[in-house]
């Protein structure tokens, strides 16, 4: 997902990755939903209000829905409150605490706040049964994959394919 910084990245993409801003994707059962940006503080294009964040979580709630939640939300900014800091270009977003009160995802990952800028920032959080974690500079997460893949209809096959666009599946069972 982008950050606040990350303009460059239209031009020239990192190499080994997939973008996911404001898409659910389904990989083998596992459904990860991204959220790039942060709250706006200078005129950055991966900056966004709170209700602009809250519309494009709003925009992303029938593929939530179709495959039955999410298990994992990649995003730049922190929740507010869990990870944020109060200076004006690290406040976290309260639509990812609705998000969070929602749909109950078991992992929320985000970066924007760096670990080097206080030696005592928590690396792992928790809000409301999900793991919020900082994945500043680097974090390894072991995830296992779901044992039981429910499948699609052949309708919601064809729904998703037609108007969901910001769903994926990749690779997946379905």
């Amino acid at each position: 997902v982008h950050g606040n910084h990350d303009t460059h990245y239209s031009i020239e993409p990192p190499e080994g990755c997939d973008d996911i801003d404001d898409k659910l994707i389904v990989y083998k059962g596992l459904r990860i939903l991204g959220l790039g940006g942060s709250q706006p503080y200078s005129r950055g294009r991966y900056q966004f209000s709170e209700s602009q964040m809250q519309k494009r979580i709003k925009k992303l709630r029938r593929a939530i829905k179709m495959v039955g939640g999410v298990d994992i939300v990649l995003s730049h900014a922190a929740p507010r409150g869990v990870g944020d800091w109060d200076d004006y270009s690290h406040i976290g977003f309260e639509s990812f605490l609705e998000l969070i009160d929602t749909y109950h995802p078991k992992y929320l990952l985000h970066g924007h706040v760096h670990l080097n800028y206080s030696t005592d920032i928590p690396r792992v959080r928790e809000y409301g049964g999900t793991k919020v974690i900082n994945c500043c500079e680097k974090f390894e997460l072991d995830y296992d994959f779901p044992s039981e893949v429910p499948e699609l209809t052949k309708f919601q096959k064809w729904y998703c394919r037609v108007f969901l666009k910001n769903l994926e599946f990749i690779r997946s069972y379905w």
